[in-house]
Formats: structure tokens, C-alpha cells, sequence
């Protein structure tokens, strides 16, 4: 006989990613996983939680988020883990980027994100120059990195508000060698910086301003350019190639010739929720500056269908916790980014499911599945299946709510979604078996979240 569980949670439906979703019971036990059940199976258990009519889903694992870009500085790994548990969120992956050495970046962030965050957490770090490419070793051993950046447009000064240097080709050919003889993965921001300036400073001399403007300065050939270039490069060099915020139709359809050119199972792209939902003659106007750009009519469309065909493996929000105040100065002074870790489940639920038919066991797989495997952390999160984290997010699907960005919490006093309804919310969100967010309110402790390493 089989000993209590800490908590089960009975009457709900699983929504396991690459399965039709099922009714289960599901056992908890010392923050794992411990048993699948048939709903309404007697067993022994501390407590018992009735989810009859909900959805248990696996915890979103969001693979991109930036960290202290704005004033708040180390305190957003409080109130942006907090946030985007209120979306089902139970790890977060942090993009790191520092001209120098990282290993004391990465002493201080995960000292104070172990103190402050409400989920799990881990990182990918920049790889821009020589001394990170001579520290690889350490990040893997001392941190289990097994996943690095590399921004392409990061030549002349373009990378210098992160304290990096100008790159070239040549480096970013030796940081994917680099890369691929360790089996690791590379995330590339994918864009051709000098057709930028060319563009840029012609719509600037035209007196252009508005949000459109900002698209028109990185057309869609500029990202699917970069994409091309950088396929060759994962070819010739075996490096595992994944691309953040794929913005473009264009991209996809480079993406798809590369993989089918190079026979190739190793190249892989994620999206972002503001692409899938926002255009570039939104009426917020400068708030809805990020980079990529938010594109024009089509773009969305094309989106959407490469979530459903399999082109687009994963969802990252790209979250930026910067304030409203940061978006002021006009389109071309004006911070890019803004935050989004707490609404990427509940647009893929409502813009996804309720509205496009986007199947459930897809949205799991392109939410926690995924990323899980990419970043190598699989193991333990990614998947509602015996002996993995009890990491779920309990998904109400008719819930109706417009996200108010007092009650998201982020570090942020804005959000792209606020004046907009979105179907189906979490009504709890646990962590390793703990309610970090009960009946939609925090009710986690600050400091719970632990560090993920991945494992070869």
C-alpha cells in the first residue's frame, strides 16, 4: 500500500502536451508527482483539493524574460515572478548580457533571485566576445548552463546600453563552433543591424515618429536575412539553433527552406504572444515598441499558423519589466520592450483555443514541453507525468478577464492587454506541490523559487 500524499487534487481534467487531454486525479508527494489516477480513487492524502470542472495543465516554463532593465533593479525577480504566476507560470529563463565575465553576474542574480523569487528560475547568457568564450566551461560546470545568446545586431554600438561590444561574423561563427562542441543550444536574435541604420535614418530625416515607422525601419527582410545567414552557420558548424521572437512571415518560410535544405532537426523558433495579437498601427502607439518590431496585417495570421503546424516550437514572452515613463521621447528614444510573462497562457487560451481552435495539448507543448526540453531541464519540468515537479497551473477556461496591471503585479504600471478581455485564466498555480497562487490571489512566499540547471 502506497504511503499518503501530501495533497490530491481531485475532479479535474489533465492536459498533458502530445495527449488528448484526460480525466485524472493527481497525487502529490514531496513536491513531485506521485500518481495519476482515476477521478474519484480512494486514497489516503493530507489534503484534498476539489478542481472538478478545470484544467490541469503542466507550469508554463517561459524561456525568454530580461531582468533589470529598468529602475527597479534585482527586486523584479519578486514582483515579476509573483506576476507571471498569476499566468501559470512556474519557472522562468532570464536572458543575462554583460561586457565581462559572467560569473559574478551570475553569483549575484541567482543569490538574489533564490531570496526573492516566488517560482524556479535559470538563465542563458550572452555569448559576445573572447573571455566568454574561454568561460563556457565554467558556466556549464558551475551553473549547468547548457543554453547561451548571441544577438546578431549587436555591431557598432548597438549593444552598448548592455555593456557589449560591436560583433562581427567571425565571432559568431566561433561562438557557434564553440556552442556545438559542447552539444549546447544557441538562442540568436536574428537581424541585420546595417540595413537598419540605412532605413532608419532616412524615415528619421522624413520626419516619421509613430510606431509604424519603427517596423519600417526593421522590414521583415532584415530578420529573415539574419535567419538565413545564421542557418548556414548552424549547418556548417552543427551548432543547435533556436531563434527568439520570430516576428515574420517571412522568417517562417526561411526557417522551413533551411530545415528541409539541411536536413535538419536541430534549427528551432519561438514566438512571442504581442506578435500574435498586436500590429504596428495599434493605437497605443510608442508603449507597443519592442524589437523585433510589431508588424503589419498578415504577419499574425502566418503566426498562428505555425504554432498549429509545428514551424514554431515555443511561446517566450520577451518580458521587459520597464514603466510607461520608459516609452517617453518619441519613437526613436523610447525603451523597447515591455512586460508579458503573466499573459502568454491566457492569450494562447483565449486567441488560441476559444477563438482559433488551437488544440490544448499544444498549448502545453508549446508552454512547458518544449522549452523544458530545450534548455535541458526535462527532467523535472515540462509535463504533468510521475516523479517530475509538481509544477501546474489550473486553468479555469471560461474565466473572462481583462488584466489589470495593479492586479498582475509586475514591476511594470502598464500592460499591452489591459483594455483587452482574454478566455481563460488560472485559478491556481503550484510550484513543486505549493499554492503560490490560490483562488487567483499570491499567496506564495517570496524566496521560494529554486535555481534550474540543465542536464546533459
Amino acid at each position: 500500500m502506497q504511503p499518503p500524499f501530501d495533497l490530491v487534487l481531485t475532479g479535474g481534467t489533465v492536459v498533458r502536451p502530445r495527449d488528448v487531454p484526460r480525466p485524472a486525479d493527481v497525487g502529490i508527494r514531496d513536491g513531485k508527482i506521485a500518481a495519476l489516477l482515476k477521478n474519484g480513487t480512494a486514497v489516503d492524502a493530507a489534503e484534498r483539493v476539489d478542481v472538478t470542472g478545470l484544467h490541469l495543465f503542466p507550469g508554463g516554463v517561459d524561456p525568454h524574460n530580461h531582468i533589470a532593465l529598468s529602475t527597479s533593479g534585482l527586486e523584479e525577480y519578486r514582483t515579476d515572478t509573483a506576476a507571471a504566476a498569476k499566468g501559470g507560470v512556474t519557472t522562468m529563463m532570464y536572458m543575462l548580457s554583460n561586457g565581462g565575465s559572467y560569473l559574478p553576474m551570475l553569483a549575484e542574480h541567482t543569490s538574489a533571485a533564490s531570496s526573492l523569487s516566488h517560482i524556479d528560475f535559470g538563465y542563458h547568457c550572452t555569448l559576445m566576445t573572447d573571455e566568454h568564450i574561454s568561460e563556457i566551461d565554467e558556466y556549464r560546470s558551475q551553473y549547468g548552463l547548457r543554453s547561451f545568446k548571441y544577438f546578431m545586431h549587436f555591431r557598432g554600438d548597438e549593444g552598448a546600453y548592455l555593456n557589449v561590444e560591436g560583433t562581427h561574423d567571425g565571432r559568431f561563427f566561433g561562438i557557434a563552433q564553440a556552442v556545438a562542441a559542447r552539444g549546447d543550444l544557441l538562442l540568436v536574435h536574428a537581424e541585420n543591424p546595417e540595413i537598419v541604420w540605412v532605413l532608419r535614418d532616412e524615415l528619421i530625416a522624413a520626419g516619421r515618429d509613430d510606431l509604424a515607422a519603427w517596423d519600417e525601419s526593421r522590414p521583415p527582410f532584415v530578420e529573415a536575412e539574419a535567419i538565413r545567414k545564421a542557418t548556414f552557420f548552424a549547418q556548417r558548424t552543427g551548432c543547435r539553433m533556436y531563434f527568439v521572437h520570430v516576428s515574420t512571415a517571412d522568417s517562417l518560410d526561411q526557417l522551413r527552406k533551411a530545415r528541409v535544405e539541411f536536413a535538419s532537426d536541430s534549427l528551432f523558433a519561438e514566438t512571442c504572444p504581442h506578435y500574435l495579437t498586436h500590429t504596428s498601427d495599434w493605437a497605443g502607439g510608442v508603449v507597443g515598441k519592442v524589437n523585433p518590431p510589431l508588424r503589419t496585417a498578415g504577419h499574425p495570421d502566418a503566426l498562428w499558423a505555425a504554432l498549429a503546424d509545428g514551424t514554431v516550437n515555443t511561446l517566450g514572452s520577451d518580458h521587459v519589466g520597464r514603466q510607461r515613463v520608459a516609452k517617453e521621447g518619441g519613437i526613436w528614444k523610447a525603451s523597447a520592450g515591455f512586460p508579458g510573462a503573466p499573459t502568454t497562457l491566457p492569450v494562447l487560451l483565449s486567441e488560441g483555443y476559444h477563438r482559433r481552435g488551437l488544440p490544448l495539448q499544444r498549448i502545453a507543448e508549446l508552454t512547458a514541453k518544449n522549452p523544458a526540453e530545450l534548455i535541458q531541464a526535462d527532467h523535472r519540468k515540462g509535463d504533468i507525468a510521475v516523479g517530475l515537479d509538481a509544477d501546474l497551473a489550473i486553468v479555469d477556461l471560461q474565466k473572462t478577464r481583462t488584466p489589470d496591471p495593479a492586479w498582475l503585479g509586475t514591476f511594470s504600471d502598464y500592460s499591452l492587454y489591459e483594455d483587452m478581455p482574454l478566455k481563460g485564466w488560472p485559478r491556481h498555480t503550484l510550484v513543486r506541490g505549493q499554492f503560490v497562487v490560490r483562488d487567483e490571489e499570491l499567496v506564495g512566499t517570496s524566496g521560494y523559487g529554486t535555481y534550474i540547471r540543465g542536464e546533459d
